[in-house]
C-alpha cells in the first residue's frame, strides 16, 4: 500500500506587520468611550478613534488600508486632483 500527496500542500507567505490605518472613523450607535474599552481590549496598542485595519498603502505619508485608500483616490480623482499617466 502506497500512500502520495494529491496535491502539494499551500506555503503561506509570513504576515508582515504594517501600521494601523490613519483614518479616523465615527462608529454609529457607539460613543468614544465604548469604541475605547472595545479595541482596547481586543486590539491593545492601537489607537481606538482611528480604523482597526492593518494599512495596505500610503497616501501623502499616511498609511491606509485598502478600504480608505480607495475612497481617498475616488474622492481626489472626482476633484481632478489625479491625472492619468501612461505607465514606463
Amino acid at each position: 500500500m502506497t500512500i502520495r500527496p494529491l496535491k502539494q500542500p499551500v506555503i503561506r507567505p509570513e504576515p508582515v506587520a504594517t501600521p494601523q490605518c490613519s483614518m479616523i472613523v465615527y462608529t454609529v450607535g457607539h460613543d468614544a468611550a465604548w469604541r475605547a474599552k472595545w479595541y482596547g481590549e481586543r486590539r491593545p496598542g492601537t489607537d481606538p478613534k482611528r480604523c482597526q485595519h492593518d494599512s495596505h498603502v500610503t497616501i501623502d505619508g499616511k498609511p491606509y488600508c485598502r478600504r480608505h485608500a480607495g475612497g481617498l483616490a475616488l474622492d481626489r480623482w472626482l476633484k481632478g486632483e489625479l491625472v492619468e499617466r501612461a505607465a514606463p
